[in-house]
């Protein structure tokens, strides 16, 4: 006698099923770990921006810049 499910996979598909479930599972980990990966060295990025520009206010190379500068179109 198999094992079936509500579907009425045997054993054999349920496996099948699981081993696809697991994978997607992993896959899914995987894309969530990267993303705050890079989400974690961006924050970083910006803050070195950050400090440099602070840096390079004190020294009197470049003026208060409050947000982004953009020329007028």
């Amino acid at each position: 006698m198999t094992k079936r499910n509500v579907t009425g996979q045997d054993g054999r598909n349920l496996t099948k099923y699981r081993i696809t479930l697991a994978a997607a599972l992993a896959a899914l980990v995987l894309a969530g770990w990267m993303i705050q990966t890079a989400y974690s060295q961006h924050v970083q990025v910006l803050k070195i921006g950050d400090q440099t520009g602070e840096r390079l206010q004190m020294r009197g190379y470049i003026g208060h810049q409050e947000g982004a500068q953009h020329e007028q179109r």
